[in-house]
């Protein structure tokens, strides 16, 4: 039996880039395959429910020292495994794998090397990716666009193995609305380009139009776009903060029109975003750019709008000015965790 292990640092629940850790191991596991993990010792990884209970769990104590990384491979070492997989190969994975015996898969979800990093954090992260791309067995990108600049910079075929439905669908949940609301989910920061969608709010109240907008999530700019709705008088506009299973579920499923402002930035080329699968899966329709992996799920079934607010304000106009907009099949039963395993 292949026995199969996922490193990583940190909560495994909290990353939605370890969400793939989680959804294959289960699949793995459902095929036959010993599944286990490399843990950090911390409350968020020893909650009931965040692994598959056939799983076996390597806890690594997490002292402030050099010692984590002997503890780490240790406990790689123990569980004596046939393929370490990572996503995104970081400092501490790498430290936790150099000079080892095991069969590495490197996952990449993004590309690290790629952000707009400064020039000595850009130099290590091109230096991983160099290690990870002729160290590992196996290289797996979530993007088409990072399939191709790998293949260009480093010689070799990477899978293509992008996200797939992760959330946990309630049945007959009752809408959170009284009225038609536009709706968007993800975090409150820089490179999720928020600005798109709050400049279209600001533009259509100067039309003298202003829809209900629910933004569900969190994050480091939360309290600057709060600001900037209380000096717009943007009163139309709710931030609900992070939201989870049942709440965060019933406000996609009611929702009268989903939003995905992307940008098609280096960084979202090389990433695929989860979000949309979860917009999918809600099967309301969506108003979106048309960066990347997007069109590869929502196919020709979304709103495809130019990265700018006048584009995204005429779309939503549009959309909150039809009294019903009926649900759309995206087809997301061919997107599953199932079929994603398979690939692996």
């Amino acid at each position: 039996m292949i026995r199969y292990c996922f490193f990583a640092t940190g909560p495994y629940r909290e990353n939605p880039s370890l969400v793939r850790a989680l959804c294959l191991g289960k699949e793995l596991a459902d095929r036959g395959i010993d599944v286990c993990y490399v843990a950090d010792d911390i409350p968020e990884n020893r909650r009931p429910g965040v692994f598959d209970s056939r799983a076996k769990i390597a806890y690594v104590p997490r002292p402030r020292s050099f010692r984590q990384f002997g503890a780490r491979r240790r406990a790689i070492a123990s569980l004596a495994p046939d393929y370490v997989h990572v996503i995104d190969p970081a400092p501490k994975t790498f430290l936790g794998l150099v000079f080892s015996k095991w069969k590495l898969v490197a996952d990449y979800d993004e590309w690290p090397a790629g952000r707009p990093h400064k020039y000595y954090r850009r130099k290590w992260e091109e230096f991983l990716e160099w290690w990870a791309n002729r160290r590992a067995k196996h290289v797996v990108v979530c993007s088409r666009f990072l399939q191709d600049t790998f293949e260009q910079r480093h010689r070799r075929q990477p899978a293509y193995i992008p996200y797939a439905t992760h959330l946990e669908e309630h049945a007959d949940v009752a809408s959170p609305f009284a009225e038609p609301t536009a709706v968007y989910m993800g975090t409150f920061s820089k490179p999720y380009d928020l600005d798109l969608l709050f400049d279209a709010a600001h533009l259509l109240a100067e039309r003298g139009f202003k829809p209900r907008i629910c933004f569900m999530g969190s994050g480091p700019q939360f309290e600057m776009w709060k600001d900037f709705l209380a000096a717009h008088r943007l009163d139309n506009v709710e931030l609900t903060g992070r939201l989870t299973g049942a709440e965060l579920w019933r406000r996609l499923r009611h929702a009268h029109v989903l939003l995905f402002p992307i940008r098609p930035s280096v960084p979202n080329l090389s990433r695929c975003p989860s979000k949309t699968y979860s917009y999918a899966q809600a099967r309301r329709p969506v108003i979106v750019n048309r960066t990347g992996e997007i069109p590869e799920v929502l196919r020709d079934l979304a709103t495809y709008v130019d990265c700018s607010p006048e584009a995204f304000a005429n779309a939503i106009e549009v959309a909150m000015k039809t009294p019903t907009l009926p649900d759309v099949d995206y087809g997301i039963e061919r997107h599953n965790w199932g079929v994603r395993a398979d690939q692996l």
